[in-house]
This record gives structure tokens, sequence and C-alpha cells, in this order.
């Protein structure tokens, strides 16, 4: 039998350790308030067809602008945001119909998200492969390194692992840039299948998340337009081939318009900027937390650095450089220009979030990548001097960039040995173990309401959102659970608390932000990212998890 050459293993190495880190522990822990949110309204899909708001017990508005705005009444719909990630979820939600534990239900629902993410990392390097120079094997250990890259991204791994859009924002995001490139740049797609895929998926891209809809869409059209004017001689020959171009992008962004007036996008945007605040302070205060993100948790240092050195190397006076070469920095260009279009349309948001940007993620590491594949290229001539003394920078590059992001290797090794538990999993636990059947309970908490409306299949009352609060203190829950880091909603637990007795047990878990996050970076908008780590609290400490039970009267 004829031996599989050491590039192929050597890349399957790398696919089956992305693989492990992404899949390894997906049940745990439970969901988060987003997660619950997308698992709750993909129930609802299964029910009537649709993200309905008002249902038997739940209302389900968590998120995104007031009541007001966020509904749209006609159909008592959920507006505030578009739902493409709430119908990817209806198999998932179906298929974990099937479990009760609260775990393999969660393991059924993220999987299809993890294994659209691992095809949007795969997405992404098809695009460049033409690209990469050496032949087979050269590209069989690009694709080794690149692999090794994004599963070092551990923010990367973390928010492909989520039942939220952010796997699906890489693979659609991805499909569109890497049509984009082996069409514009690379001459490796026939024009047809070029126009249906960004016509398809640049209308998918709304419903997946509307945010990058527009960013996306203008980068594309601008660098195919640039291309075109450059390379067409003047007059009509240049209009027709601009037409051409840009043709796949404006059926798009036609065949979007009825999505836009439906979930009426722009008052809905404008309500929500009105409430968080903008202005050019903001989008400084945005830009600056986008490349703190990307310098310590992401390969932007390492691109940087490389995209310098390749083309110092190509400006030696040593010839003609190579069209590999070439062809591998231009395509580097075009990946760290996207990179940083959308980070500067993205940050005009006021309100900026991590998972945003983290489609970037798999470009940063090609734009690297490609880079240092040109440079070992343009290196092959010169003295074996200047190839060791590369070759030492390119790892001492990378070493610096692990450097930078040990805490959160160290803490995502720790966590694969050991997975992290939050404080929902704990309060789902206690209260299905102390009661038989937890859907006939009525639920009083101020936060990740969600989760519990699904872990439990009980009514949940009061939210994030107050969205039916008049209604609701009306009511007398048997169960209030507390969550002290947000006030807003948490006086009108203590209404009820102020009625009746209850009984307090307290969990051995700390009551934090969230059940957990994918989010790596602090932020305002994220003040407690990712814990790596189940937050134990000792006896008696004040930060302990609580749950209060009504005790009826004798």
């Amino acid at each position: 039998m004829r031996r599989a050459p050491l590039q192929t293993l050597l890349c399957a190495a790398a696919i089956a350790l992305f693989a492990g880190g992404l899949l390894r522990h997906l049940s745990v822990p439970l969901f988060w308030h987003d997660e619950g949110d997308t698992a709750m309204f993909a129930t609802r899909i299964l029910e009537v067809g649709y993200p309905k708001v008002h249902g038997p017990g739940n209302v389900l508005y968590e998120s995104g602008a007031r009541l007001s705005v966020g509904v749209k009444e006609s159909v008592d719909a959920y507006i505030g945001k578009t739902w493409g990630d709430f119908y990817f979820a209806v198999p998932g939600i179906w298929w974990a119909r099937g479990v009760d534990d609260p775990y393999a239900r969660t393991f059924r629902v993220r999987l299809p998200f993890a294994l659209a993410g691992a095809a949007g990392v795969a997405v992404w390097l098809w695009g460049v492969l033409p690209a990469v120079p050496g032949g087979r094997r050269g590209r069989l250990v690009f694709a080794a390194a690149y692999f090794a890259l994004c599963t070092l991204s551990v923010s990367l791994v973390l928010h492909l692992r989520e039942a939220r859009y952010y796997a699906l924002l890489v693979l659609v995001q991805g499909g569109l840039v890497a049509a984009h490139l082996r069409r514009v740049w690379l001459d490796a797609l026939g024009w047809r299948s070029y126009a249906v895929l960004t016509a398809l998926l640049g209308t998918l891209l709304f419903h997946v998340f509307f945010v990058a809809w527009f960013p996306v869409l203008a980068m594309l059209a601008a660098d195919a337009a640039g291309q075109v004017w450059r390379a067409t001689p003047a007059g009509a020959p240049r209009m027709r081939a601009l037409a051409r171009a840009l043709l796949p992008l404006a059926v798009a962004a036609l065949l979007t318009v009825p999505a836009l007036l439906f979930f009426e996008t722009f008052s809905v945007a404008a309500d929500f900027a009105s409430d968080v605040g903008a202005g050019p302070g903001v989008w400084l205060a945005n830009l600056r937390f986008v490349l703190v993100h990307f310098l310590r948790q992401e390969w932007l240092a390492a691109a940087l650095a490389a995209r310098c050195f390749a083309a110092w190397l190509a400006r030696l006076p040593t010839g003609a450089e190579a069209d590999a070469t070439r062809r591998a920095r231009a395509i580097s260009a075009r990946l760290l220009g996207f990179a940083a279009g959308y980070t500067v349309f993205g940050c005009v948001n006021p309100l900026v979030y991590e998972r945003y940007f983290v489609a970037l993620s798999p470009a940063l590491a090609l734009a690297f990548l490609l880079d240092a594949f040109a440079s070992l290229a343009l290196l092959a001539g010169r003295p074996r001097a200047w190839r060791i003394a590369a070759a030492a920078a390119g790892v001492a590059i990378v070493a610096g960039s692990l450097a930078l992001r040990r805490d959160a290797l160290a803490g995502r090794l720790a966590e694969l040995r050991t997975p992290m538990h939050g404080p929902v999993d704990f309060v789902v636990e206690d209260l299905r173990a102390r009661h038989p059947h937890p859907a006939s309970l009525l639920i009083a908490t101020n936060y990740e309401a969600q989760p519990l409306m699904y872990y439990l299949g009980s009514r949940v009352i009061v939210g994030l959102a107050l969205g039916d609060i008049a209604r609701e203190r009306e009511l007398l829950p048997d169960v209030v659970v507390p969550r002290r880091h947000w006030p807003r909603s948490l006086a009108e637990l203590r209404r009820f608390l102020a009625q009746g007795r209850w009984s307090e047990e307290t969990l051995p878990v700390l009551d934090t932000h969230y059940n957990n996050v994918p989010s790596l970076t602090p932020s305002p908008a994220t003040p407690d990212p990712h814990r790596f780590a189940t937050p134990v609290a000792a006896p008696g400490d004040p930060g302990a998890m609580r749950v209060f039970e009504r005790v009826p009267w004798p």
C-alpha cells in the first residue's frame, strides 16, 4: 500500500486537532442569555412557524431595541435582529426533544453551529488556495499551518461553539470573500458560479447578521470596481465591465430590500443608537478596543510583520518577482484591506462586541501565512544564512503572538480537561433535582430567563426587558432567581420577595454576569469575559448564587 505523503498527514493532524478543540465538551456549560434566546425562538418557530413574541406562557423579548420598536405588532414577530440563526437552530431543537438531560440537549443544539463554523473556516481557506505558492505539497503545508493557527485562536474557537449567529457569520462572510477573491483576483471561479454564490450569500448575510451586511457588500463592491477600473480601458468597455462585476452584488441588495423593510432596520438601528449614544469619541474607543483584541488574541501583529518583510524582500534588486509570490502578496493585501475596512465601518456601530469581528480571524491568519509563504519563496535563491534568520524571525513572531494570549491558551487547555459550569447550570440542576415536574413552576428572574424557559419548560417572568411587567406584577412566583449584576429589573424581584414567606437556597457558585460568554477581551459592553473554570463560591460568600422558593402559608 502506498504511504500518504508527510504533508497530507500533517494536514490531517492539524484538522483533527482543530476539530477536537472545537467539539470537546460542547455540551458544557448550558446556554447563556443569547443562546437561550436562540433556543426559545427556534422552539417558537417549531410551534407557530416564526419568532413570535407572545406565547401561551412566556414572552420572548430580551435584547435589541425597546419592545415598542423591536416587535412587528401586525404579526407579533420579534424584529430586534434578523432570524437566520433562529431558523438554523430549528433542526437541533427538534433533535434535542428526543432527550431529557439538559447537557445532551445543549450538545444537539450546538453541534450544527459548530459544524457550520468549521465549514466556514475551510471556506476561507478555499478562497486563497490558488494563490499559495509551492504546488500541491505547498498547499497541504499551508492548510496544516492555517488550521493550527485557527486552533490557537481561542476567541475564534469559543465563538464557533455557540448556538448563535457567530459561526454562520464566519461561513457566509467567508463564502462571499472567497468567491470574490477567486473570481476578481485569481481567475479561479467562473462568472456564473460567482454571480450565483454572491447573490445568494449576499442576501443570506443580511438574515444571518444585518450589521455585517452593509460593510461587507460595500467593501466587495469597492474592491471589484477598483480592479475593473485599473484593468479595463476607459469608455464603453469599462462601463460594461463595471456593470458585469457589480451585478451580483446589486442583485443581492435588491433581494434584501423586502427584509430591510420588514425588519424596519433603519428605524430600529436609529432607536438603539439613540439609547446608547454615538459620535467620534465612541468610534475611536470602539476602534481601539477592536485593535487591542486583534493584537492580543488574533494574528494581526504577525500579519503586519510578515507583510512588511515580504514587501522588503520583493523590492530587493534581484530581478523580476515570480508570479506566484506576487499573487500571494496581492491576496494578502486584499485580506488585510478587507479587515481594515470592515473594522472601520463596523466601529461606527455605537455598541461593539468582540463577536461582531470574529469572521476576520481567518482572514488575519491567512494574510500572515500568504506573506510568510511568499517570503520563503523569495528567499529560495538567497544565502542559507538569510533563510535561517528569516525562519528564526518567523518563529519569534509566532511565539510573541502566542505569548500575548498565554492566559487564554492556558485557560483553554484547562477547560478542555475540566469543563466550566456557570450559575445557570447550578440553578437548572438544583430545580430539576428538587422538583420532579419543573414545568409547573412560575419563576421570576431578571437575567438569563430564556435558558430557564428552555431547560425547565417553566413560565419565566420579569426578565431583562420587562416586556410584560404590568401583568406580571399581579402574579406571585414559586421561585425567584435574582441576578445581582443586572440592576435594571432587580427591583421587580424584590417586590415579589417582600410578599409572603420564602426559603433561601445558596448554591456553591458565584452569581456572575453571564453563565459564560465566548468573549475574551474586557470592554464596557462585556465587563466579565469568558471564564475558563467554574466560579466556585466558598461557604458564606455574599456573591454566591441564591434561589428563593415560596413557602405556602400553613
